[in-house]
């Protein structure tokens, strides 16, 4: 429940009579959320076998298969909705096909008129209690080798299949119908006389949930979200080769090739989305084009879906070329997607000798994907970079033990208090460097090309991040209404990337044989190196190109003591 107080004006008062109003238990407005419980489950069975075998003194062979099957989603109470039926009868269609056929517009004629389609629930009426099918063909092979070229060389590689999970660790029901809000309201003459006091704020009780009572006519008029009984579940293949060499005693060289294909990946897909013949396909604005999806005509559903964003007297000619006119929108799961990365990592370690470990590790990477539609009724996902691409990283570590006190090379026979002091001192440092993330704009026009946009790095700066001048910044001439053709992201345009320096000086001390004492203190960001955030992409805005905050906190240095006993 939530009630607002004396800075709310919904009701339309003057501020100084909402504050009087509020002192006099008057609130402005408020609502009371009556909301179901539900007791969801999935589960998952596995089994896996897995051998190594060694085929030589120096190739070992490992070979695995495992299997699972996981079970829909379903409700205790079968208390959610389960899919959609585009074909249902709807309480309403004769009344609004009555309506439109007086009042039809060109692009429809009444004959095509359709008003049908609804939520289908968990258990009723023969549909199955579990929210998709259960997917018996999750086998998962996996084969590793090793190779031993010498005493100090090492060929690996291994590839396998991974499956995802659909159930409630990824997604959960839906309750529509089985929660309701009701809304407080105050006054019915904006703030003249009030009908709903503090001390009873819902004199006509509370909007009931209907539950699955209304079958398909559940939430029309809005938008829904169904289950799509014959989703998949998601699976990668993933595959390695790496070469491992010892260099001296104490140093380790790795270098890898690293590869991921993700398929049947899930995307969004709107069921409900204006025909594509009623876009622009123009390169330039199409004003015709947007006076008809902004035209308003007479509304078939009026009066017959109060609270809905279907409600008014006239609704956007568009909403009526829908397949299904009386919902906003109609979306699911589909497993369309899929995703290419690949990558060159390598590694080099020198083990711990002298007091002092080192470590660095660089990934040179590309990570493409298809898992959203630049356009609703586009035929396939979109494959673009991806929003994780990150073609650099550098990780440098270090650890360092001062050679000081007993056991040590200096200050080993010093006295007691004096050693106890300067023993047990430990420095380390880690450095990370990393690409930024790729960005890109909506539908812009430009007047030159795409390779244009990115400025090299002597040019950048955080008050022109890319090059502004090959884009139409006036409003009245951006595109609007149009079909999508402009990648959302591109490779050679990037936001700021990480750059940061983390320090840590430790020290351990044994007071005695059971007793430690541990200090630490921690140096975040140590050398207080600005990370800014992406820059503004509005191509109408007056910061456009520009950077206008940081993503990385300031230097911050935090201490700790602890006794270990």
């Amino acid at each position: 429940t939530y009630v607002n107080g004396p800075l709310d004006n919904s009701a339309g008062a003057p501020m100084g009579q909402q504050l009087a109003a509020f002192l006099m238990g008057l609130p402005g407005s408020g609502s009371l959320d009556l909301n179901d419980n539900y007791a969801e489950r999935s589960s998952i069975w596995g089994t896996y076998i897995q051998d190594d075998w060694k085929l030589t003194s120096k190739l070992t062979l490992n070979l695995g298969l495992r299997w699972e099957i996981e079970q829909p989603t379903t409700e205790r109470y079968n208390r959610t909705v389960a899919g959609f039926n585009p074909t249902a009868a709807l309480s309403i269609s004769g009344a609004a096909l009555a309506n439109y056929a007086a009042s039809p517009i060109a692009a429809v004629p009444a004959n095509q008129f359709k008003v049908a389609g609804g939520f289908t629930y968990a258990g009723a009426n023969g549909v199955d209690r579990g929210l998709w099918q259960t997917d018996r063909n999750n086998f998962m092979p996996r084969i590793g080798l090793a190779y031993s070229i010498n005493p100090k060389t090492v060929v690996r590689s291994g590839f396998g299949f991974f499956y995802d999970q659909l159930g409630i660790r990824n997604r959960h029901v839906s309750q529509v119908g089985y929660s309701q809000s009701t809304a407080y309201n105050a006054s019915l003459d904006s703030g003249v006389t009030y009908v709903a006091p503090l001390a009873d704020p819902f004199p006509n009780g509370f909007v009931q949930p209907v539950g699955n009572s209304l079958g398909a006519m559940t939430s029309v008029g809005n938008s829904i979200t169904f289950f799509k009984p014959s989703i998949k579940t998601p699976y990668s293949k993933r595959w390695e080769f790496s070469i491992q060499r010892q260099i001296g005693k104490q140093i380790l060289a790795e270098i890898a090739y690293v590869g991921n294909h993700g398929s049947a990946l899930t995307t969004t897909r709107q069921a409900n989305a204006i025909p594509r013949q009623y876009y622009s396909t123009l390169p330039t604005r199409d004003q015709t084009t947007i006076n008809f999806f902004t035209k308003n005509v007479s509304n078939p559903f009026y009066s017959m879906l109060p609270g809905t964003g279907l409600s008014g007297t006239k609704v956007a000619q568009t909403q009526l070329t829908r397949p299904f006119p009386q919902f906003t929108g109609v979306s699911y799961e589909t497993n369309e997607g899929y995703s290419d990365y690949h990558s060159l990592q390598a590694r080099l370690e020198k083990r711990m000798s002298a007091g002092l470990t080192l470590s660095s590790a660089y990934t040179w990477s590309k990570f493409l994907e298809a898992t959203s539609f630049l356009n609703d009724t586009d035929p396939a996902a979109a494959r673009v970079i991806s929003d994780q691409d990150r073609t650099h990283r550098v990780v440098i570590s270090g650890l360092y033990e001062l050679p000081f006190g007993k056991g040590r090379r200096f200050g080993a026979s010093v006295n007691p208090v004096l050693g106890k002091l300067i023993e047990g001192w430990q420095i380390q440092s880690i450095y990370q460097y990393q690409s930024g993330q790729a960005i890109g704009f909506t539908n812009a026009i430009l007047y030159g090309t795409v390779d244009q946009i990115p400025l090299s790095a002597g040019e950048r700066s955080v008050d022109r991040w890319f090059n502004t001048d090959i884009f139409e910044r006036t409003s009245s001439k951006q595109l609007a209404n149009n079909l999508v053709t402009m990648s959302p992201r591109f490779s050679g345009l990037r936001a700021d990337g990480l750059n940061v320096c983390d320090v840590s000086v430790m020290k351990s001390t044994q007071l005695v044989e059971r007793v430690r004492l541990q200090f630490r203190t921690e140096f975040i960001n140590a050398f207080n190196h600005a990370m800014f955030k992406a820059p503004n992409t509005t191509m109408t805005s007056s910061a456009f190109g520009k950077v206008t905050a940081t993503s990385q906190w300031p230097r911050s240095i935090q201490m700790s003591l602890k006794l270990v006993f």
